[in-house]
């Protein structure tokens, strides 16, 4: 049994997507493109007027360019287009000059996450247009196309010093004249920058579309138009001609160029291995294509990459444009896996190779401190639901919880997993629940029950007692002891509270039926147990399936446990890893996850009553992780 990543497809695999009428909102019309472009320009030209030409070209892009970038993106996503448009360059470079001005554009305070992957990422891809200045010089211009089809030549913007300085000036400019830096021609920057504009014109005009019932739609490679393509499959084969000097530069420098503009139009922070497999393979077979032409003198570099590389980029394009959507969620998941693992400890389970199910008992217990605290953010805060703003305060929080509860399509399946779970409360099973408030009537009508008060008055010491005489039942040569105990045999509401008349709170009641609609939701944060599972024990060989009994459930699949200081929602799972084929064979070994939230109480008193309600803590929202292998017993002949 092996651990590792799973098995990759052919280079190319392409879906059709359907169309949608948010598709023809992102065909830009003359007035948009227009717009587009006259940002562009304005940035463009600031940017070469003000730049300083003893710096090296990347460290222009970091401080003179960056600051324009960002306020040109926040005009078009929040701004009034119109108006700047109308405005002149004046205002827009008065905000150039300004790194503190304020943009009253109506918009967050921030950009959301993967607006500022975006710009991130188109950010490198300039900084990498020009290479290191101890590289030789190419002075020769270059054409380029832009979207609209318009040839531009780049000319040279900082004059470089004589060819055949005299000893004099030769002495003086080593001693005392600064160096000249080459850099970005303004075609070039300006081609860039209207990718740029368009990419985010296009998303606005999907947003104005739908009213501002929707978030923003981040990822529109799907929309974008062949000439679109052509120029960035042009932009990649000049830097890529301008970049490389000798053959050990070509995988690893077309990777990079690929990889950063694939960030860029897909607006992510981390690619995942599907991608970096896809473009390693391109770069292989590129790489394969022209090194027999070349050792032959058959081909130039430059009718090479115009005969094989630009095919290549297209056909990758495309790819991207049939498989946004996937290729995103995968992007994700990968950034989540690694911002909760441990590098170390992922990269030795994805490359343990485990011989026996005792093998893998014994490697799971040497690191049960890791596998029983593994730390999920809050999934407003690292972006889960896809809606979230990616900050920390508890406004991102409520905004984000409710527009994820304000969306029908994803509360009518978050309600439809809910039915297929065992919900307990204090022990109580929850009615199944057809929509968000009849959810709340039944989950009303538990917390504020006898039953419930009593449960509240139970003491931990009849808790512990019970626990030990399960625990003695559980006698065995070898086991796995640490195997998914009873989570209700350990949190019952320890406090002993029966003197207190104690009544939940209705915000309360709201807030655990939507934090139920959150752990139920297989497409959201209920579905990281599956891929931390399946990322550290899955593989080439064997696939993690969710586990399906047909038998009674003695335990509920999620659990609230309410005390008097604290509310817990636990979520269990069960996974079977199989072999591959996975055919009608028992799997090799079952692994059992318990995801927890913590949501702290706070009493307030009203009358003879002490309401519980939620208090807001800077763990609000964090879950912890637990994975265990099923209990095991070693049955000797």
């Amino acid at each position: 049994m092996t651990g590792g990543g799973t098995a990759h497809r052919d280079v190319y695999c392409i879906t059709m997507a359907p169309s949608s009428p948010s598709n023809h909102a992102a065909v830009l019309s003359a007035n948009e493109s227009s717009q587009a472009r006259h940002l562009a320009n304005s940035v463009a030209s600031w940017y070469l007027a003000t730049l300083d030409p003893y710096a090296p070209h990347s460290q222009n892009v970091e401080l003179r360019l960056r600051h324009p970038v960002h306020v040109v993106t926040r005009c078009i996503l929040y701004g009034n287009i119109g108006g700047i448009e109308a405005g002149g360059t004046e205002e827009l470079e008065a905000l150039f000059n300004d790194d503190d001005a304020e943009i009253k554009d109506g918009g967050p305070e921030t950009l959301t996450r993967r607006s500022a992957a975006r710009m991130e990422a188109f950010l490198a891809s300039c900084a990498d247009a020009l290479r290191a200045d101890d590289d030789p010089h190419h002075d020769e211009p270059r054409e380029l196309a832009d979207e609209d089809g318009k040839d531009n030549t780049i000319k040279k913007t900082i004059p470089r010093p004589s060819a055949t300085p005299t000893r004099a000036t030769s002495t003086a400019s080593s001693s005392k004249t600064p160096k000249i830096h080459r850099q970005i021609e303004h075609g070039e920057l300006l081609l860039r920058l209207d990718l740029y504009c368009r990419t985010l014109r296009r998303i606005r005009s999907i947003a104005d579309y739908s009213n501002g019932t929707k978030q923003l739609q981040e990822c529109i490679i799907q929309c974008e138009p062949k000439k679109s393509i052509r120029s960035r499959v042009r932009l990649i084969i000049q830097t890529f001609l301008g970049n490389v000097d000798c053959v050990r530069d070509v995988h690893k420098t077309l990777m990079s160029l690929i990889l950063k503009a694939t960030l860029e139009v897909l607006a992510v922070e981390i690619w995942c291995e599907e991608l970096s497999t896809t473009v390693d393979r391109l770069a292989s077979e590129y790489e394969h294509k022209v090194s027999f032409g070349s050792l032959a003198f058959l081909s130039s570099p430059d009718s090479s990459v115009e005969t094989h590389l630009a095919p290549l980029l297209t056909k990758y394009f495309e790819y991207l444009q049939m498989n946004w959507e996937s290729l995103v969620s995968k992007c994700e998941i990968e950034r989540m896996l690694r911002a909760v693992l441990d590098r170390d400890l992922r990269f030795f389970f994805k490359n343990a190779v485990f011989h026996s199910v005792g093998h893998i008992l014994d490697v799971c217990r040497d690191e049960r401190g890791f596998l029983d605290n593994i730390a999920l953010p809050p999934p407003w805060k690292e972006g889960v639901f896809g809606k979230a703003t990616g900050g920390d305060g508890n406004k991102d929080m409520d905004a984000a919880i409710n527009s994820y509860c304000s969306d029908a399509a994803l509360v009518s399946q978050a309600l439809r997993d809910l039915r297929r779970e065992v919900i307990t409360v204090n022990g109580q099973i929850l009615s199944p629940a057809h929509n968000v408030p009849e959810l709340a009537e039944y989950l009303g009508q538990i917390l504020n029950s006898s039953q419930m008060k009593k449960s509240l008055g139970e003491t931990k010491g009849s808790i512990l007692r019970n626990s030990r005489r399960r625990l003695k039942k559980r006698v065995s040569n070898y086991t796995s002891d640490f195997g998914l105990e009873s989570e209700s045999d350990f949190f019952s509401g320890g406090e002993s509270d029966s003197s207190v008349a104690s009544k939940v709170d209705v915000g309360l009641v709201d807030v655990l039926a939507r934090r139920l609609l959150i752990a139920a939701s297989r497409t959201g944060a209920g579905g990281d147990a599956y891929f931390v599972v399946r990322d550290l024990f899955g593989g080439d060989e064997v696939e993690v399936v969710p586990h399906h009994s047909s038998g009674r459930v003695n335990q509920g699949t999620i659990e609230i446990i309410v005390k008097m200081t604290s509310a817990i929602i636990k979520s269990h799972a069960k996974f079977d890893i199989f072999a591959k084929p996975c055919g009608d064979s028992d799997p090799l070994i079952q692994f059992h996850t318990t995801t927890t939230e913590t949501l702290t109480l706070q009493q307030s008193v009203d009358g003879s009553t002490v309401l519980l309600k939620e208090k807001k803590t800077k763990m609000t929202g964090w879950k912890t992780l637990a994975i265990r292998p099923a209990y095991y017993e070693k049955i000797t002949a």
